[in-house]
């Protein structure tokens, strides 16, 4: 039958025989300060590393060589071109095109520096501080049967004195601890040829465990992945394709490993990951890893006393049961065997991979975005068009149909003013009552007068009311143009832990300065903003109609005296002596004849001049109805929509301008996927 790993030993030790340490590999010790490719600590850990500096050195450990000799340096990684030429890409697509985070950025300019020379491979190990990670980390490393007490000693003592910093436990012929880094013989770490990497919940842990090559999950048998301390670290450990979930600790009453795995498959259900459409992979393994230790602990007490042998094989005894019952003996050798064939390559390709995905979800936003943005461009301009296209449906310039007159129209006003005109000339300024008062220049005073007080009062009115409207819906379609540009122009909400420090893909300063220039520039909308096209017919009349009317009626009168007076004068002459031509009678009869033909033309002429005046009073009133509506639609169009129009014509182009940016983005994503999977089918 074939022995589970870890268990031959023990047999061994049970026959009263202890095995000869396993032979070690020469070691590379590097320091964190060597290894580029590895995550900086973030700003908390670096003050914890300050602690760690200043803390009082754990006497069992051994100080590093005062002057250690420098490393060879390590080959670049073969055949990384292609991946490390993708990964360059994505970079200059983050920092350029996208403006991605600088957490992804940093990432990828991690795996670049990760593929100039060949490393030992990372096995990290992150989990809440419930679940034991240490303890599982301890239980793995510990061999008491094959490792030195120094060495057991130096992995259960790697956090006195220091912060919960992230540990990186490196193979060494020697012990020694610097800050963030453990070095020691550890038989495990040998023969896996891989450093443990104990990562600390945190903003940092994503970083860590993209850059593993091999990942373990430590989850407590209750909550397994809400743990708040693996919120942030779970999506990107299960993008890496491969995860080891390893649940420590007895579990709950009534509770069975099935019904622990069909939880956790449950929890893993609702998750999205990145670049991997169907699910992620793992397997789940179930350790005591307090047991393991105190089995350890009893082993290492049994073999350093000096008692009778019996005691040793009872020790023994415990040890075994009690270590085969904690089952870190099948997970020891599961994460011997963890590290995949090129490690190193993977990781890289795995960080272009993610880094993809994240590109992709930052396009696939900016698209939503875009889609948003053309609803908001389209209500905008809704909101301006609907609210000046009603404000010209109630206008008084638009109202009135074609075939009679409506009250309240310009229609109307003018017909109104035509008949009050149409009594003063039946009335004041007939011709008998011209001839009679000899005033004739009551014509134009009066007329005059009516226009400039009455003659469409009622329109003017009106239109100073509306021009109050207008004021109003300039001023309210003004806030809403400059909130609608400064809403898509705001930054983008972070996504997870990373925020996106680049600007929105409608920012532009230019727009907003263009807005504002221009609210500045268009005057607002005055109460006479609508009035000059009656003032200027009104001014028309005065000056040209009503003038044209005095002369017609100054001409009129004239001839009537001119012609009365050359009849009578006429007859008087031929009637007296010497010329004795006709009697008295005779001149009298032909003299009021006269006069009455001088009345009679000159009342003609007063028709025709009144006729004349209707004609230019037609001309000019029809054309009023039309420049009061030509003169609305340019003071809407240039005082109330200028700046909804402007900006939505603005906002309209950039998203043109970024749809147009996004396509772009999506082909060359799409050809980075194929170059990446082709690097890989060729690397393998």
């Amino acid at each position: 039958m074939r022995s589970r790993p870890g268990t031959g030993v023990l047999r061994a030790a049970s026959a009263g025989l202890r095995p000869r340490l396993v032979a070690r590999a020469p070691a590379v010790v590097r320091t964190l300060s060597s290894r580029p490719p590895f995550p900086s600590p973030a700003p908390s850990s670096r003050r914890n590393l300050a602690a760690l500096a200043t803390a009082p050195a754990d006497p069992s450990l051994p100080p590093p060589p005062a002057s250690a000799p420098a490393p060879t340096p390590s080959p670049p990684v073969l055949g990384a071109e292609h991946t490390r030429a993708v990964l360059t890409d994505i970079a200059r697509i983050l920092s350029t095109d996208v403006g991605g985070s600088n957490a992804w950025s940093a990432r990828v300019d991690a795996a670049l520096a990760d593929l100039r020379s060949t490393r030992r491979a990372r096995l990290a190990v992150v989990g809440d501080v419930l679940a034991g990670p240490r303890d599982v980390v301890s239980a793995v490393l510990e061999e008491p049967l094959s490792d030195s007490p120094g060495t057991t000693r130096a992995i259960q003592a790697r956090y006195e004195g220091t912060g919960d910093d992230t540990l990186a436990i490196a193979y060494a012929e020697r012990a020694a601890r610097v800050p963030g880094q453990l070095t020691v013989p550890s038989t495990f770490l040998s023969q896996s040829g891989a450093d443990v990497v104990e990562i600390q919940p945190g903003p940092g842990a994503a970083d860590y465990a993209l850059a593993a090559d091999a990942l373990v999950l430590v989850l407590d048998p209750i909550r397994l992945t809400t743990a708040p301390a693996l919120r942030g670290v779970l999506e990107p450990a299960l993008a890496k394709g491969k995860v080891h979930f390893v649940v420590n600790g007895a579990l709950p009453p009534n509770a069975t490993e099935e019904t622990v795995r069909s939880a956790l498959a449950d929890q893993l259900k609702g998750l999205t990951v990145p670049g991997l459409p169907e699910g992620p992979t793992y397997d789940v393994a179930f350790v005591n890893a307090a047991a393991a230790l105190r089995a350890a602990s009893a082993l290492s007490a049994a073999l350093a006393s000096e008692g009778e042998g019996g005691t040793k094989a009872k020790a023994f005894a415990t040890f075994q049961r009690d270590f085969v019952a904690s089952a870190i003996g099948p997970l020891r050798g599961t994460l011997l065997t963890a590290i995949p064939p090129g490690y190193q390559l993977r990781a890289a390709e795995n960080t272009a991979h993610q880094a993809i995905a994240f590109t992709e979800s930052v396009l696939a936003s900016d698209r939503n975005v875009l889609l948003s943005a053309s609803d908001v461009v389209a209500d905008l301009r809704a909101e301006a068009t609907g609210g000046a296209a009603k404000a010209r449906r109630l206008s008084v310039v638009t109202r009135g149909v074609s075939s009679g007159e409506v009250e309240g129209s310009i229609d109307s006003s003018v017909a109104q003013a035509k008949r009050d005109i149409s009594i003063l000339f039946d009335g004041r300024l007939s011709w008998l009552g011209l001839v009679a008062r000899l005033r004739v220049d009551d014509v134009g005073a009066d007329i005059g007068s009516y226009i400039s007080r009455s003659f469409c009062a009622d329109t003017q009115r009106q239109l100073v009311y509306e021009a109050g409207q207008l004021s109003e819906l300039q001023g309210a379609l003004g806030v809403s143009a400059d909130r609608t540009a400064r809403q898509l122009s705001s930054s983008r909400t972070p996504q997870g832990s990373e925020a996106n420090v680049a600007g929105h893909p409608f920012s532009s300063p230019l727009l907003l300065n263009h807005l504002s220039s221009l609210g500045l520039s268009i005057p607002p909308v005055e109460p006479r903003t609508l009035l000059p096209p009656l003032t200027s017919r009104r001014a028309q009349l005065l000056s040209t109609v009503v003038p044209r009317l005095q002369v017609s009626a100054q001409r009129s009168l004239l001839t009537t005296y001119a012609l009365s007076l050359a009849g009578v004068s006429a007859s008087w002459v031929a009637c007296v002596p010497p010329l004795s031509l006709i009697s008295g009678y005779t001149a009298t009869g032909l003299g009021l004849l006269a006069v009455v033909g001088g009345l009679a033309l000159g009342q003609r002429f007063w028709a025709r001049a009144q006729c004349r005046f209707w004609k230019d009073w037609a001309r000019v009133t029809d054309m009023l109805k039309d420049d009061l509506v030509a003169h609305y639609d340019k003071t809407v169009k240039a005082l109330v929509l200028a700046r909804p129009e402007s900006a939505a014509d603005g906002l309209e182009e950039l998203v043109t301008k970024r749809e147009s940016r996004l396509k772009d983005l999506e082909g060359r994503l799409d050809a980075l996927r194929q170059r990446l999977a082709a690097a890989a089918s060729s690397s393998t």
